[in-house]
């Protein structure tokens, strides 16, 4: 099971990032998680909670998930499709021969941060 480690790295990065930024609070991560990785999105819901423990930066963090589709490109009849709901295999003429177009990439996609909302009794003060 290696998705604790890439899911601890992914975390290490946003929180990186987020601290190079000077960002306190990261309000959701966005990881893109493609079909062919081999990784169960599932087991990076379970452990999400596990990783953040203890990191102030990310109470209350959401993971968001993007999961594209594992696309391939039959080499025989030029025909795409789904790689994994036809099990390797071309729907229109059966071979196995295929050029992966996508689905499998793991990314960091997206850190989402709230910004800190001025307080609008401040500027009214100003102007008294």
């Amino acid at each position: 099971m290696h998705e604790i480690s890439v899911l601890s790295k992914a975390v290490d990065l946003a929180e990186q990032t987020a601290v190079d930024n000077n960002i306190d609070h990261i309000s959701y991560i966005t990881l893109e998680v493609g079909e062919l990785t081999g990784y169960l999105p599932v087991f990076f819901e379970k452990y999400f909670p596990v990783v953040i423990e203890n990191r102030p930066i990310f109470d209350g963090c959401e993971l968001r998930m993007i999961r594209p589709r594992g696309e391939g490109l039959c080499t025989d009849c030029h025909a795409m499709y789904n790689v994994m709901a036809c099990e390797g295999r071309c729907p229109k003429c059966g071979s196995r021969n295929k050029k992966i177009l996508g689905g499998q990439d793991f990314k960091l996609l997206d850190i989402g941060f709230a910004e800190m909302e001025e307080d609008p009794g401040a500027e009214q003060g100003a102007e008294q």
